[in-house]
């Protein structure tokens, strides 16, 4: 019989491997597979591309950073404030056409995702470690891979569906509020 605790450890682990699987897969890597559909539907080059990239990449360094200055921030607000900037910048990929736009929108994922990582590899390891339960970190971090794997598997069936690169971006916000 599972006791309380195993079960609100797991939930907790589970919790965890959700929000990285949004922060990283939808947050940081769904860019990668969607490149190509935003090429042949906005013309973009693989400069701009490259750029968008970099946006985003510069947003995860810069919210790897400020997560370290505000250290004395509770890992929850911080979780909560970076799973919404991945949320929204991403739903406002859909909603832009422009380019300098794009760049923000970026950049705002990759804070948010940082963000997102820190506090719940944080928050995550202290409460299942002081729970007995540290061996059950590993759900956690799978979050990142599920992430992956499946933002990258969605793009790919939408796109093959027909869908533009602005519909997706839509979609991945939704499945973020799922």
């Amino acid at each position: 019989m599972h006791s309380p605790k195993n079960a609100s450890t797991f939930w907790l682990a589970l919790a965890g491997l959700v929000a990285l699987a949004i922060a990283q897969g939808i947050g940081r890597f769904a860019f990668t597979p969607l490149l190509p559909v935003m090429q042949n539907d906005a013309g973009l080059s693989l400069e701009d591309g490259a750029l968008l990239a970099s946006a985003n990449y510069l947003g995860y360094l810069a919210g790897a950073l400020v997560v370290t200055a505000r250290a004395s921030q509770p890992p929850v607000r911080l979780l909560a404030t970076g799973l919404l900037l991945v949320l929204v910048s991403t739903g406002l990929m859909g909603l832009s056409e422009h380019y300098a736009l794009w760049l923000v929108w970026r950049f705002l994922a990759g804070l948010g995702s940082a963000w997102v990582l820190v506090s719940t590899a944080a928050l995550c390891m202290a409460r299942l470690n002081a729970a007995g339960s540290g061996h059950r970190t590993g759900i956690v971090f799978a979050g990142v891979g599920v992430g992956i794997c499946s933002a990258g598997l969605l793009c790919l069936v939408l796109a093959t569906q027909g869908m533009v690169s602005k519909d997706i971006w839509l979609t991945l916000a939704a499945v973020s509020c799922a």
